[in-house]
């Protein structure tokens, strides 16, 4: 029994002896290396639900048209005619002409005008009128009365305008001066009443109407009329002059 152990340990001794011995003079060869496999990522499902991917939209290009274009059409703005002119003279001399005298060479006549309606003949016999009513001076004394006044008529500057007014065709004369003024000129044919002498001794007058050319004179200036010329056949002439003095007619005492 002791001698089996005995044999036993002594065999095992010699077969761990001799498996050192093979280890230390063996070759060790490396192995080759095997690839690791790929891991498997796995993700988590997340909590908000992700929107899908919205479908590209087209964008249109605007291609811009040209602005319509606006056709103006020409305001045709008539030229006032010349009488249309002159009446647009007198409202405008009127609106602040309030004095003046007025001179006619031919008949060696002064009067002197307060508008509308008052007049005083200077220099001559004394005659005024105020209205329709007239104050004659005599050597009888002052006489009162009412009548006819053709020469102051023409020197009533209202007297004009409404005459032109009723003149069918007015004509422009255009740039001229009166008493060395600048002016613009008008005329037109009035309608005046003519008596002829009676062809008889003790006869009545004829009387007639006839075209008597009138021409009126207005500053550039300022706008007041300065010279009227009638005739012929009848030539007078009517110069402006003291604009706007400062005076007043009044009635006698």
């Amino acid at each position: 029994m002791n001698w089996f152990k005995s044999s036993v340990i002594i065999g095992a001794a010699v077969g761990m002896i001799a498996l050192a011995t093979a280890c230390e003079s063996a070759t060790v060869v490396p192995s080759t290396p095997t690839s690791l496999p790929t891991p498997t990522i796995r993700v988590a499902p997340s909590a908000t639900p992700i929107p899908p991917t919205p479908a590209p939209t087209l964008t249109r290009t605007v291609v811009p048209t040209q602005a319509p274009t606006l056709t103006r059409t020409p305001v045709v703005t008539s030229t006032p005619s010349p009488k249309d002119m002159l009446l647009a003279a007198f409202t405008k001399a009127l609106a602040s002409l309030k004095t003046y005298r007025v001179e006619v060479p031919q008949e060696n006549r002064y009067i002197a005008v307060q508008l509308p309606d008052r007049f005083l003949q200077e220099g001559m016999d004394g005659i005024l009128k105020i209205g329709d009513r007239l104050w004659v001076a005599s050597p009888q004394g002052l006489r009162i009365g009412s009548g006819s006044t053709p020469f102051f008529d023409r020197a009533n500057i209202n007297w004009y305008k409404d005459q032109f007014a009723q003149s069918s065709q007015v004509v422009l004369l255009g740039p001229g001066t009166a008493e060395g003024v600048a002016c613009i000129g008008y005329s037109a044919n009035f309608t005046m009443t003519k008596a002829n002498p009676p062809k008889t001794p003790g006869g009545t007058p004829e009387i007639s109407q006839i075209p008597v050319p009138v021409k009126i004179w207005f500053a550039t200036v300022d706008g007041y009329p300065r010279r009227i010329e009638i005739g012929p056949p009848q030539s007078l002439t009517i110069n402006f002059f003291d604009l706007n003095d400062p005076f007043t007619i009044v009635p006698p005492q």
